[in-house]
Parts: C-alpha cells; sequence; structure tokens
C-alpha cells in the first residue's frame, strides 16, 4: 500500500479507497498548509476517497483552516479520530459551525471510525 508524508501528517493506504492520515503538527493555523496536504493526498490517492483523520496530536486549527476543509474536503466521508470524549464533543461544536458538504463523524475508538467508513462504502482494509 502507499505512504506519503505531507507537510501536515503521515498517509498511508488502508484500502482501495481509503487513507489514514496521523496529523504529525499540533497546530495547524494557515490555509496554505491544509491546501498544500490536500494537494499532495489528491496527487497519490485520488479524489472522494474515504479519509480516516487520526488527529489525536492536533491541539488546534484556525477557524479558516476548518471552514476551508468544509468546503473543499473532496472526500467521499471522513472519519475523524480525537483522543478523547470531550474532545469529541468540542470537535462537533466546530463542525456544527462548518457543516462539511460531505458525510463526516467524530470517533474516539479507530476500529469505530473504520467501520462507520465501511458503512459508507469505503473497502474494508485487509489485515
Amino acid at each position: 500500500m502507499k505512504r506519503v508524508k505531507t507537510n501536515l501528517a503521515e498517509v498511508i493506504q488502508l484500502s482501495d479507497n481509503m487513507i489514514k492520515s496521523t496529523v504529525v503538527v499540533p497546530y495547524v493555523t494557515e490555509v496554505e498548509d491544509i491546501k498544500e496536504h490536500i494537494q499532495t493526498v489528491h496527487q497519490h490517492f485520488g479524489k472522494n476517497i474515504y479519509y480516516l483523520s487520526d488527529s489525536r496530536q492536533l491541539k488546534s486549527s484556525s477557524t479558516a483552516v476548518r471552514k476551508y476543509l468544509a468546503e473543499h474536503g473532496d472526500v467521499a466521508a471522513a472519519a475523524i479520530l480525537v483522543g478523547s470524549a470531550l474532545t469529541a464533543m468540542i470537535a462537533n461544536i466546530f463542525i456544527s459551525f462548518n457543516r462539511p458538504t460531505y458525510p463526516n463523524k467524530i470517533f474516539s475508538r479507530e476500529a469505530d471510525a473504520m467501520a462507520w467508513l465501511v458503512e459508507q462504502g469505503a473497502i474494508a482494509p485487509k489485515n
């Protein structure tokens, strides 16, 4: 499976149409950074993929970044993995202000996130 490192994350292909992006920076504040990340992901994995975002190391993102992601994600669905139930609650509040056009859901367990992506149409990873 393919693996690539962007300016913000390490991204691996889990199946033909599912990737996992593990954020490796604590803050994402510049829209240009997220644009570069998205462009790199599209170049290596295509658009309209199922996206598992492991955001457990991310402490904060700017309003401009969240708005850009909501409008320019170009994914089939996104499962966002966070570190705790409290973080999930806060993330859900932020998402309610910048509702993406694609299906999305917050999870605190990776297995639940992957199962939800499969329910949305992703091909399950082979172990």
